[in-house]
């Protein structure tokens, strides 16, 4: 998920200097923080066909405004991601599209509404990012590959808003065995009106990764535990 494009043009992330080294090694956590998220969408485009870097228009097509927005895309259907394409700004604006309960800021968790542009504040170590209300972000501790094993704690982030569903996948991580059927599904699904987080059986011919699920929506935290049994948790 990771490339850095160049052709004999020393474009290690070493060679850019200490700073940048450090921000690209705290950006490199992240994305395995976000490991169960990812590799779940990327699971979606092997299973159902889906996409992973998407355009306005696949999930917007209905809103004018944001298929102008050429320079912002969704990284799977939750995240909405706005690179800053020019030097030394300190602010950025951004087209949050019109959806049922409006946006999330990713670093901050604040909340604004769709269908309107807004400005934030941005530098050498921060881009725009967002989470669409009514979605359900799967984190773990970072690693160095997914051929680690697993933490058997997952954080699932619920942004509410509108109701969501998930589907978290899990396999090995280095071998074809997952088209035997060695992987494990957990579905998710939240319900906005009565705030119940439902964790639904476990299917697939491996026992799921996740034995405790930590939960988090607007400052509450729960913890459980996970037998591969459905769950419900009300917050």
């Amino acid at each position: 998920m990771m490339r850095v494009h160049g052709y004999m043009s020393d474009t290690e992330p070493w060679l850019y200097g200490e700073e940048a080294c450090g921000i690209i090694h705290d950006y490199i956590n992240i994305r395995y923080r976000l490991l169960p998220y990812i590799y779940s969408e990327a699971a979606m485009v092997s299973r159902n066909g889906s996409t992973i870097m998407r355009p306005m228009i696949f999930d917007f097509s209905h809103d004018r405004s944001a298929l102008s927005a050429d320079s912002q895309f969704m990284f799977g259907h939750s995240l909405l991601i706005n690179p800053v394409t020019a030097p030394g700004v300190t602010s950025w604006s951004t087209y949050l599209p019109s959806t049922e309960g409006g946006w999330y800021d990713f670093w901050s968790g604040k909340r604004h509404d769709g269908g309107r542009d807004i400005t934030t504040a941005v530098d050498i170590n921060t881009i725009p990012v967002f989470v669409k209300a009514g979605s359900i972000i799967p984190m773990a501790d970072h690693g160095q590959s997914s051929a680690e094993t697993p933490s058997d704690t997952v954080e699932l982030n619920i942004y509410p808003g509108a109701d969501a569903s998930f589907d978290l996948y899990h396999d090995d991580g280095t071998t074809y065995a997952y088209e035997s059927g060695d992987y494990s599904i957990v579905p998710l699904k939240w319900d906005d009106k009565s705030r119940t987080l439902t964790i639904g059986k476990s299917y697939g011919n491996i026992p799921p990764a996740a034995k405790h699920f930590t939960i988090k929506t607007l400052g509450k935290t729960s913890q459980i535990d996970y037998s591969g049994h459905p769950v419900k948790v009300k917050l």
